[in-house]
């Protein structure tokens, strides 16, 4: 067996208990940990919000409406350094690893409580895979990013042992998901009671649960939810984390999200010092560098380092319209549409220089990234000629090119409305494919209702985005056929074509080596035959940039991997902050 040990404090022990709570010592002050200091209580940070959260239930949670909150109840067993981006122990102390690397035994920190004050045992861990990620009853994208096959045994109370058929290159990070209390939910999954509704796990946790009934091991904790105005959650008192000095942490009371539902109104709410932190339009960075001295806050850009995430394009090819289905699913409209996207427009005049074109599934920061795919640059000429050769034609001479029936050919694009930036790349998108004959129909709604009919595939075209991290099977959920968000067309489950068999072959080669070199020629292959078909057509990334307050401590370190809510159970408030002659934090 070889030993995997974290390199670091060993943790805590507090006196008096049964058994020693074994604390993670996170070592501010040294190492990666520098630039971060031991901080003191007190304080919300208050962000904003585009939308309401949909559900509490991290595990069927498909958009950031939800997560972004719901993230912060719960713990995994190895967790991601926001620094490094290095996989480290988290509710696991340490793990071996057998030599053939089939094998895996946890050993789990000791003397842990539930947000409740229940016991942590390796029946939670038992009862997270078995009875909630391994069920299928439940609707979890969690699922496909794991290995097929995984078991899960319990040796005692604090060790357990997980086997898998093949070697599972990004297993300590893909096996970090959130880790749910079996003392609450056991009843509920058929797993464990064969009379539980096969319904009851997906609807637990919804946003009409009550605060106390949602428990978890993370930061924080519910404590309040008014639809379309806040949500406040408030410090897990049985934290499991503590400082250099023994505090246990988070040092924030608590988390406050206001519900805003436009770009205008966070940033108006910012400036006036109701918000700590806010992402900036590039179209808002002249107001805020002028106004930051005066108001006490900070504009950090960094024009080096595009963000993770993706934004897009996607054509329904499962269309519920028959007439928009057939040319959805040819490449040669996906092709035409992809020359219509003026990247250099969006950058200049959107972005105002601060982006990067997007080529690529994979993100730029990620080690597997590669430049060496399809590239569709802006070409009237050519989208013309595509479309020409399908048979989309002016037939009528009245400017707008016609089915075969002679009906107008047009569809309806959605972003979610209030994001200023996506409603200007949807204007130029449409306005460029007017010139060449293409009614676009631009129907901004809500993040939510936006997000609803992605996932049941009611929609014509949507530009939306995706968030992205440095391990491309994180992505598995989206880019393999069955994946719970293959949202462009779901019959690829059922009915895949060749290119999407030959994807799903390179992802699963891609986690059964632990060669690199090999690893990234199998994603190389992936990104180049994703960027050719073109099911996501890929638009512009923002880099990197924030506004904050300076009282926010501990935020030296925000990065396009890890941003705000990577940092907030080490975040603390120096002082109250001032604007103008008001106290507001």
């Amino acid at each position: 067996m070889k030993k995997i040990l974290w390199i670091g404090l060993l943790a805590a022990l507090m006196a008096g208990t049964a058994i020693a709570q074994e604390y993670k010592v996170v070592p501010f002050g040294q190492g990666d940990w520098a630039n971060l200091t031991s901080g003191q209580y007190g304080g919300y940070l208050v962000l904003g919000s585009l939308d309401n959260p949909k559900t509490f239930n991290y595990h069927i949670a498909q958009e950031t409406s939800s997560t972004d909150i719901c993230g912060m109840f719960h713990a995994g067993l190895t967790e991601v350094n926001p620094i490094t981006d290095k996989v480290e122990p988290g509710l696991a102390k340490s793990w071996d690893i057998s030599a053939d690397g089939l094998t895996i035994t946890f050993h789990l920190r000791q003397g842990l409580k539930w947000s409740d004050g229940a016991p942590f045992t390796a029946d939670d861990v038992i009862f997270t895979f078995k009875g909630v990620i391994y069920n299928d009853d439940v609707r979890t994208d969690y699922r496909d990013v794991l290995p097929e096959g995984m078991t899960v045994e319990k040796v005692d109370d604090y060790t357990v042992v997980f086997t898998i058929p093949e070697p599972f290159r990004p297993f300590l990070r893909e096996i970090g998901g959130a880790i749910y209390p079996a003392h609450k939910l056991q009843d509920l999954s058929r797993v464990y009671n064969p009379d539980a509704d096969p319904e009851a796990l997906n609807r637990v946790w919804g946003v009409d649960a009550k605060p106390e009934d949602i428990v978890g091991m993370g930061p924080f904790m519910l404590k309040e939810f008014i639809p379309d105005q806040l949500v406040v959650i408030v410090r897990n008192p049985n934290y499991w984390k503590v400082d250099p000095k023994g505090n246990r942490l988070p040092y924030l009371d608590g988390i406050k999200y206001v519900i805003a539902f436009s770009q205008d109104t966070i940033m108006l709410k910012f400036r006036n010092g109701e918000l700590d932190v806010y992402a900036p339009r590039p179209e808002d960075l002249a107001t805020l560098i002028a106004e930051k001295t005066q108001k006490g806050f900070e504009v950090r850009i960094d024009p080096t380092k595009p963000l993770t995430g993706t934004t897009w394009i996607v054509f329904n090819q499962d269309c519920p319209n028959e007439a928009l289905k057939t040319y959805f699913s040819m490449l040669d409209f996906r092709k035409a549409m992809a020359h219509l996207v003026d990247k250099k427009s969006i950058i200049d005049n959107v972005y105002l220089g601060l982006g990067v074109p997007q080529w690529s599934p994979v993100t730029m920061l990620s080690p597997f990234y590669t430049e060496d795919v399809p590239k569709y640059e802006y070409d009237l000429g050519k989208a013309a000629e595509l479309l020409d050769k399908i048979g989309l034609v002016d037939r009528n001479g009245d400017g707008w090119r016609d089915l075969p029936d002679g009906t107008t050919f047009e569809f309806e694009l959605q972003t979610n409305a209030g994001n200023t930036i996506r409603e200007q790349i949807c204007q130029i998108f449409a306005a460029d494919a007017a010139k060449i004959g293409i009614k676009v129909n631009f129907n901004p709604i809500s993040f939510n209702a936006l997000v609803t009919k992605l996932l049941g595939g009611q929609y014509e075209a949507v530009l939306l985005g995706l968030t992205g991290s440095s391990e491309p099977h994180g992505g598995a959920n989206v880019y393999t056929s069955c994946g719970g968000l293959h949202f462009w067309k779901y019959s690829d489950c059922e009915d895949p074509t060749p290119i999407a068999k030959r994807i799903d072959e390179l992802f699963d080669l891609g986690v059964k080596t632990y060669d690199f070199d090999e690893a990234y020629g199998y994603y190389a292959e992936y990104q180049r035959l994703f960027a050719e078909n073109l099911d996501l057509i890929f638009t512009v990334n923002m880099v990197f940039r924030y506004a904050l307050y300076q009282n926010l401590q501990n935020t030296a370190e925000f990065s396009p991997l890890q941003g705000v809510l990577g940092f907030a159970e080490y975040m603390w408030k120096a002082n109250p902050k001032m604007v103008g002659n008001r106290v507001v934090g």
